[in-house]
């Protein structure tokens, strides 16, 4: 998580204490926590949303009064990246489109870093000997 950008330290500090309070930090963990971190309103209604005695997320909690557009667009994404939850019916809510066109986007793609690292590495280009002059 060293090179993984934070939006502000309640950011950062969120991640870390609710990965503590789990059995398991693993890219699961990372990602659902580090996403659900972003928005203040889902830092403060974290219990609504997951489990911690059954290690789970809590899909019936984007019902919630306290829930805006945006704080849905970030369980939406928290809940995929965790076991690839849809909302029956509901799936297009899930889609790209629908998910990245807020403010949250840059965040919501270190997201996927910290779910897919394998897949999301540095894309730098390695240097070719026969191309210098």
């Amino acid at each position: 998580m060293a090179k993984i950008q934070f939006k502000n330290k309640a950011h950062r500090d969120f991640v870390f204490e609710n990965l503590e309070k789990c059995r398991h930090n693993d890219c699961y963990h990372q990602a659902f926590f580090y996403v659900m971190g972003i928005s203040e309103e889902t830092r403060m209604n974290i219990g609504r949303m997951f489990d911690f005695k059954n290690d789970c997320i809590v899909p019936e909690g984007i019902y919630g009064g306290w829930q805006t557009s945006g704080t849905v667009k970030v369980c939406h994404l928290a809940f995929n990246l965790w076991n690839g939850f849809t909302e029956e019916g509901k799936e297009n809510l899930f889609t790209p489109d629908e998910l990245f066109c807020c403010g949250y986007a840059p965040y919501f793609m270190e997201g996927i870093k910290l779910r897919y690292p394998e897949y999301c590495r540095d894309l730098t280009p390695p240097k070719r000997k026969d191309m210098e002059r």
